[in-house]
């Protein structure tokens, strides 16, 4: 714990970007505040000399009109915010470079940013460096990390609400287990003929392309009971019934559902009604800023977003107060990103994050696998009964957390 409030520790991170000759990545939870963090350093609070033109690189349209809103808000007026895509699209030459969410750029065509921009100062930002795929070593070739804050820091600091996150499993129909049993079956008997594990899937990848019409065969049925195996899980129905009743005795909260595809996205939507808008990359730009517009309208009877993946990051409502995880995969970083949604601090606010998993299921293994490295102080399995009873007889603030953590 560092016993500073936010600025104090923000303007101690420029120092050491500072000592890192003004380049390298800040590591920094969502809430604790990257975007004011790259706001000081913009208006020469660290650097040597003043900065004259600085770009601000961002992933979507989204994050772009939030960074121009907070540089207006400001008053700076040198910088410049383009999306990814349409930055690499030529070259740049300004004193400073800021990238947003950076880790989103070690793809081959989003990395040539690095050599089309010319900067004296580069300020890299990011949750969560690290991927799964370890592309992110990309991006360390080109930037360190000269800072990194936990999410524990900032929780002990009060740079971020409260949370706890729920554990809350949904079994499977009775049809649907038993597709899933099926499913489940022919996983395990084509992934003993492949190898297990990850060498299995290895296999599986070089058999599909195969001659041996046997071997192809094989990775052909591994592969297809894998999807069926996964889908049954990320579109367990009953999870559509558990978050309407979560939603319907959480009367005081807003916040985001995450799903695993657009499909259960939009069922939910239908069965939540007005109260919800669906949120996702096939819909229009148009019509995602109405959707937008709509739900930060506190006027409006929108409360919640379904929405896949196009909500994970960026997405800034400082009021949203929970989020329902009801289809994810394993990926610790996707967890942070949608943490990160609902744990802005705004006084008096506390954070519930619920996992709907379906329980002994390849599901239940990945919700653990990205709970890794999570206080587990902070997390709680209960039922959704009593979930339901503990939030229903008390004021679904701290007072029912603490109680739901000490009991």
């Amino acid at each position: 714990m560092t016993n500073l409030d936010r600025t104090s520790r923000q303007i101690l991170g420029l120092r050491r970007w500072k000592e890192n000759e003004f380049k390298g990545i800040a590591e920094y939870p969502t809430g604790f505040g990257k975007t004011y963090t790259a706001i000081m350093a913009i208006k020469g609070m660290i650097p040597r000399k003043d900065i004259k033109t600085c770009l601000v690189i961002v992933p979507t349209i989204e994050l772009k009109s939030q960074w121009e809103v907070e540089l207006k808000k400001n008053k700076v007026t040198i910088a410049k915010v383009m999306v990814i895509n349409s930055a690499i699209k030529h070259l740049h030459n300004v004193d400073m470079l800021v990238l947003d969410e950076v880790h989103r750029y070690a793809a081959e065509s989003f990395s040539q940013i690095f050599t089309n921009v010319t900067a004296e100062f580069i300020l890299g930002l990011t949750a969560t460096l690290e991927r799964e795929d370890g592309f992110h070593e990309i991006i360390l070739e080109q930037l360190a990390v000269f800072d990194q804050i936990t999410v524990d820091e900032a929780l002990e600091n009060g740079w971020i609400a409260p949370y706890i996150v729920y554990n809350i499993p949904v079994s499977l129909s009775n049809n649907d287990q038993i597709e899933y049993n099926k499913a489940n079956n022919a996983f395990k008997h084509f992934a003993a003929k492949l190898g297990h594990g990850g060498q299995a899937f290895k296999n599986a990848t070089s058999f599909l392309k195969s001659s041996d019409k046997a071997l192809q065969g094989q990775a052909g049925a591994y592969y297809n009971s894998l999807r069926k195996r996964k889908s049954i899980c990320q579109n367990n129905s009953n999870k559509i019934d558990a978050t309407k009743r979560i939603i319907d005795t959480l009367t005081n909260r807003n916040g985001l559902i995450f799903s695993a595809t657009t499909e259960f996205a939009e069922n939910l939507q239908n069965a939540l009604g007005d109260i919800c808008m669906t949120f996702h990359s096939k819909i229009k730009r148009k019509d995602q800023e109405y959707i937008v517009k709509r739900f930060k309208d506190k006027r409006t009877k929108v409360r919640f977003l379904s929405s896949v993946q196009a909500l994970n990051e960026g997405f800034n409502v400082p009021d949203c107060s929970l989020a329902i995880i009801a289809g994810s995969t394993s990926t610790k970083r996707t967890f942070i990103q949608q943490l990160g949604r609902v744990v802005r601090k705004t006084p008096d606010k506390d954070a519930i994050i619920i996992n709907l998993y379906t329980p002994d299921t390849q599901e239940e293994v990945w919700m653990k696998k990205r709970l890794e490295g999570i206080n587990s102080d902070r997390i709680v399995l209960c039922s959704l009964d009593d979930f339901l009873n503990l939030y229903g007889n008390k004021t679904n603030s701290v007072e029912a957390e603490e109680l739901s953590i000490n009991s």
